[in-house]
């Protein structure tokens, strides 16, 4: 089980309680309770915690995006 994987339960479950709370306000409370002792966990915390909030898009890269990516690096040359 990834970091990721194991902190996004415990970030939706604050979510839903604090649902009627600003945003602002949502992103302090989940701040608080980061329980990452490391930067690398930390960092999981809040980036999992920007994408439930809907401010942050996930990545999606699939082989049709990479293609995409490589014939625009060759139109550079």
């Amino acid at each position: 089980m990834s970091w990721r994987e194991y902190y996004a339960p415990q970030i939706a479950e604050i979510i839903k309680e604090n649902e009627c709370k600003e945003i602002k306000v949502i992103k302090k409370i989940l701040s608080s309770n980061n329980p990452g002792q490391y930067g690398h966990m930390r960092k999981i915390w809040s980036d999992e915690s920007l994408k439930q909030l809907g401010l942050k898009k996930r990545k999606l890269i699939g082989r049709s995006q990479i293609e995409i990516d490589i014939k625009n690096q060759q139109k550079l040359f």
